[in-house]
């Protein structure tokens, strides 16, 4: 009982996290959409060419996403809990961070703003999902 308790608080440290990622990055790509507009949607290279500080927040706050998850992984490992929603989890967050430094180091790619976005919903989705089982009676 006391391991789902520490599990269920630390998951949903870990929702709120992810809402709060969710968020910054909204107002990344609101920048994202004033540079199309500026530099036209031929120039993909000059989009973060000036970035905005809340885009190097969003950057640096999925190290946080990411560790925290990595806890969650690991003490679901050390007590042998069921593995699959974490397992999800750490998958997708490492493909959302690949898909988001693709789109900085490779001038955004098709489709991968919306995937990037996909993927984060996903990910809520599980978290949340996850959660709500361990809460119920």
């Amino acid at each position: 009982m006391l391991k789902k308790i520490n599990i269920k608080y630390l998951l949903l440290f870990s929702l709120f996290l992810m809402l709060i990622q969710i968020f910054i990055g909204t107002g990344v790509r609101e920048f994202i959409d004033e540079q199309i507009k500026f530099y036209g949607r031929e120039n993909k290279d000059l989009w973060l060419s000036s970035p905005k500080l809340n885009f190097y927040i969003h950057r640096t706050f999925s190290i946080l996403v990411f560790s925290v998850n990595a806890v969650l992984f690991f003490i679901t490992k050390n007590l042998k809990i069921d593995m699959k929603y974490i397992n999800m989890t750490m998958g997708l967050i490492f493909i959302e961070i690949l898909v988001g430094a693709s789109m900085f180091y490779f001038s955004f790619p098709i489709m991968t703003q919306p995937l990037h976005l996909i993927i984060a919903i996903f990910i809520f989705s599980i978290q949340l999902y996850w959660y709500l089982k361990l809460v119920s009676p």
